[in-house]
Parts: structure tokens; C-alpha cells; sequence
């Protein structure tokens, strides 16, 4: 399998390889029968509500687990299809359900799953009720670091969130990246305004976070979720 480039980051390896919810059709069974015979040396594994389902449209997350049984039955089914070593999943809306309901949510999707389950940290969003997603402030990140549940972080996210906040825990963040409860790290880049997965293309592009990359825990995968397809300054 051919690995893509970043200017920044490099040759991308094929080791690790998310089937994430942006992907076109529905990633059944079969398919992934299919990816794990022809890459037997890439583990696959499905990122937050990738369509499993031809029948289920909604956006499926962690606060919705009691509500979508169908859905986290047939993800855990292909989950062990591509022998997949960990899930990560964003944990919704606080409309849906409390963080606490969502920590224990992703106590029992791992036990479905038969792995650990990595709750992604979210960010404020625009409009009056800015924190209508779970884990959308740094609060709410501490929370999730100290409740003993594995954790995602994205640092595309993690950029809205300073920005939105006008604040940035640093020293909370390195502690995340470096606990080896961070089963994976997200990177793109964007402008703090909104997750637009681009990339950095220069050194002085380089975001903030740059210089935290050499802390993360050794055990931790990091994918780039940057589109590479995109048009530059395609916002």
C-alpha cells in the first residue's frame, strides 16, 4: 500500500490507517473482510460513526450508545472482523447526555468491542450555546484526564478550543499526550475557527502545538486527518 505525504510531516506510514465517517458508502462486513485479506499488514480500525449501516443516517456517538444498540453491535462486529486493537469515538451532545453518562458508555462499548474505547475531546462551537458538544472545555478535558478512561486527542480541536477560549492549558495537554491513556493523536491544521482539517505546509505554518509532538506517549498512534485533496486556502 502507497503512503501519502505531508510537507511537514513526511512520508505518512500505512500501519495504522482510521476508516473514518467522511468515507464514501457503507463500510459492511464484507468490506472489511475484504481490507484486512488485501493489507494483512495494516490494522484498520473505525473512527467515531463511520456508516456501518445502510439503514442508519443519524450522526451515532457515545452519548447515544443506549439509543443506537443496532449500530454499536454491527461496529463491534466489524471492529473484530479487521482485528482492530482500539476505537475512538467522539462522545456527542450534552442534549443527548452527561459526561458521566458518557464516561460509562465508554466503559461498556469496550467491553462490547472487546478493546479499549478512546473518548475524543470536542470544542466549543459557534452561536449562543457554544458548548452544546461534550468535553468543550478544558474543565471538561481534566474530567475526561482524570476519570481513568482511555482519551483521543485531536490538536486540531484542542487549537479551537484555545481559540474559542481564549486560554490554553499547556501543561494539562503534555500530561495527556504523555499518559498512556492517550491511545491515539489527531493532527490537521486550521485557523481556530472551525475543524478544517487542512495542513501545514511551511515551517511557519507550523501550529503551537508542533512543539508538543515529541512528548506523546510512545504506545500512542498518531493519524494525520488532514485532507489531502483539498485545494490550498480552501477554507
Amino acid at each position: 500500500m502507497a503512503g501519502a505525504h505531508e510537507p511537514l510531516l513526511g512520508w505518512l506510514g500505512t500501519q495504522h490507517i482510521q476508516i473514518v465517517p467522511q468515507s464514501f458508502g457503507v463500510f459492511n462486513a464484507s468490506l472489511a473482510e475484504v481490507f484486512r485479506a488485501r493489507w494483512p499488514n495494516t490494522e484498520f480500525r473505525l473512527h467515531a460513526n463511520v456508516r456501518v449501516l445502510r439503514s442508519t443516517r443519524r450522526t451515532v456517538d457515545l452519548a447515544a450508545f443506549e439509543a443506537c444498540p443496532e449500530w454499536f453491535s454491527q461496529a463491534a462486529r466489524i471492529h473484530r472482523i479487521l482485528g482492530a486493537s482500539a476505537y475512538s469515538a467522539h462522545p456527542g451532545r450534552r442534549c443527548d447526555a452527561s459526561l458521566r453518562d458518557v464516561l460509562d458508555h465508554a466503559r461498556r462499548c469496550a467491553d462490547l468491542f472487546g478493546s479499549p474505547v478512546a473518548i475524543e475531546g470536542q470544542y466549543p462551537v459557534g452561536g449562543e450555546d457554544r458548548h452544546q458538544l461534550l468535553c468543550s472545555s478544558w474543565a471538561e478535558y481534566r474530567a475526561l484526564f482524570d476519570s481513568g478512561v482511555p482519551f483521543a486527542i485531536d490538536l486540531s480541536h484542542v487549537n479551537i478550543l484555545a481559540h474559542r477560549s481564549r486560554a490554553l492549558e499547556r501543561v494539562m495537554l503534555r500530561e495527556m499526550l504523555a499518559s498512556d491513556r492517550c491511545l491515539e493523536v489527531h493532527l490537521s491544521h486550521n485557523d481556530g475557527t472551525g475543524d478544517w482539517h487542512q495542513q501545514a505546509r511551511t515551517e511557519e505554518e507550523a501550529p503551537w502545538w508542533w512543539e508538543l509532538l515529541d512528548g506523546i506517549h510512545a504506545r500512542a498512534v498518531i493519524f494525520s486527518e488532514a485532507n489531502l485533496r483539498r485545494r490550498r486556502g480552501a477554507w
